[in-house]
């Protein structure tokens, strides 16, 4: 099928809005040099500028496009970047500018996405604590808010904690060090939480009620009850329990193993850990929507993706899929959204996404 620019790229022009009047007309072709593919211009009969396919392209500008897609399954496969820098032959300076890249993609990606979701049905609420540089002194908590049983990942934060109690006099000496540079580090994890919270609230199916479910964390009731109102069923759990399939935070425990294993940042006790909390943001974003819309489910349903099985997606994408088209441009992403896909379970048994309720 060729190519039909949905709207002009340039946000300048009164075409650029979706929806709005966009007469064009086909201007040629060119080579690119990097990779030899043929690349279709065309003209903006609103604006008169030209643009070709590229302006529509994540790759946009990038002499290297096919390091994308190479990267990103790098950056879910537990590599970090000096290795990735070394397999790839390319500076660590470009290993950088594609995890910035490919993070605020992917975080756009999934924002736009969940603007067509009406989810429902039960949720699982948790943080994972990590660190940047230091773990003593630079700790930092990852709120994430999962789906069950689709386990969709609905948002994630990363935001600050203050340093830990009982330091050492070393560790005191540098504490005061860093906040005469930096300020006092205060506690971020209310933001964070209610940040998932109200990415929630807005894609909840219309006149819907959420069941959440937390562990005893004092500070979740409350937000809560100010972020959904009636809206919210609250459950609490002891985080005591053992982390096995029966506990009700199972979905949330084992996205926490997965992400570990996946991100290399988020590894223990290695020297691959964040040094900077916004870098790790960015790196987690990759592997959030490679999990929800690339993976399976499980092992074992591994044609049905998270998004597939919570009825924002009516198909699997793969990396190219995802790191085609600029998220600016959803129309691109010609995939639907379809009724809650069937989800097999642990033990082999089917289960259905409470969507389809």
């Amino acid at each position: 099928m060729r190519f039909e620019p949905p709207r002009c790229p340039y946000s300048a022009c009164p075409s650029s809005r979706h929806g709005a009047p966009f007469p064009w007309s086909r201007r040629g072709s060119f080579p690119r040099k990097c990779d030899g593919r043929r690349v279709q211009r065309f003209e903006c009969g609103t604006c008169g500028r030209r643009f070709s396919v590229q302006s529509f392209r994540l790759d946009y500008r990038l002499r290297s496009p096919g390091l994308n897609a190479a990267l990103l399954a790098h950056f879910v496969s537990k590599v970090t970047h000096r290795q990735s820098a070394r397999l790839l032959r390319v500076s660590r300076k470009t290993v950088l500018h594609r995890v910035r890249l490919l993070g605020a993609h992917c975080r756009e990606f999934h924002r736009v996405r969940l603007e067509c979701a009406s989810l429902a049905g039960t949720f699982v609420l948790d943080e994972l604590e990590t660190f940047e540089t230091d773990r003593r002194l630079q700790p930092v908590t990852m709120p994430v808010l999962v789906h069950w049983p689709s386990l969709l990942i609905v948002h994630q934060v990363a935001a600050p904690l203050p340093a830990r109690g009982r330091l050492r006099p070393a560790d005191q000496r540098r504490k005061l060090a860093l906040e005469r540079l930096r300020g006092p580090r205060t506690s971020g994890s209310s933001a964070a939480v209610v940040a998932c919270c109200e990415v929630l609230r807005n894609c909840l199916r219309p006149g819907g009620r959420a069941r959440v479910r937390t562990d005893r964390k004092a500070t979740y009731r409350a937000i809560l009850r100010d972020v959904f109102g009636a809206r919210a069923i609250h459950e609490c759990t002891s985080g005591s329990l053992r982390r096995n399939h029966a506990n009700p935070l199972f979905a949330v425990n084992h996205t926490f193993a997965m992400v570990r294993d996946g991100v290399s940042r988020l590894v223990r006790r290695t020297w691959a850990n964040a040094k900077l909390r916004e870098r790790l943001a960015e790196h987690t974003w990759i592997w959030v929507a490679w999990r929800n819309y690339v993976r399976g489910v499980t092992n074992v349903a591994t044609r049905t993706t998270p998004a597939m099985a919570a009825g924002i997606l009516c198909r699997q994408l793969d990396v190219p899929d995802l790191v085609r088209w600029q998220a600016r441009f959803p129309e691109l992403l010609r995939v639907q959204p379809a009724g809650p896909a069937s989800v097999r379970g642990r033990g082999g048994r089917i289960q259905s996404s409470p969507n389809s309720a």
